[in-house]
Order: C-alpha cells, then structure tokens, then sequence
C-alpha cells in the first residue's frame, strides 16, 4: 500500500484551471511563484486604478491624482 499526500481543500489540483480565471492550469500560474507575483504585481495595480477613480468620482482627487486639499497647478485647487 503506498503512501497518499493529503492536500489543502482550498487549493486546485495542479491540472485544475487557476482560480485567478486566466485561463491556465494551475501548475502553469498560481502554482509557479514567478508567475503568482507577476500576477499579484498586476491586480495590485488594478486595484490601485480602481481606487483613484473612485477617489476622483467622488471628488476626493483631481483628474491628476492630487487631492482635493492639496495645490493642482492644472486645476487651479487650493487656490
């Protein structure tokens, strides 16, 4: 009888698709770290993006990622 490896429920199969939806087997993204920081690196961007513009819509910044408070030359705020 050989010896079975129990594996964390959470985690996908090495064959699974990726639970981040890029469409690769897991073995090919999440599980290879250069890859898993590469992705991380991006959706820490977008969520940067995301959170400018809400920022902005909710008219905490300015088009030019200054904030409200502070002196925008081009938006002449602060003035």
């Amino acid at each position: 009888m050989g010896i079975q490896l129990r594996r964390n429920i959470d985690e996908p199969g090495r064959n699974d698709p990726c639970f981040c939806g890029s469409g690769l087997k897991y073995k090919h993204c999440h599980a290879d770290p250069m890859k898993k920081a590469m992705c991380n690196a991006a959706a820490n961007a977008m969520m940067a993006q995301l959170i400018l513009g809400e920022q902005i819509k909710k008219g905490l910044r300015c088009k030019h990622n200054v904030l409200k408070t502070e002196h925008c030359k081009e938006c002449k705020l602060g003035d």
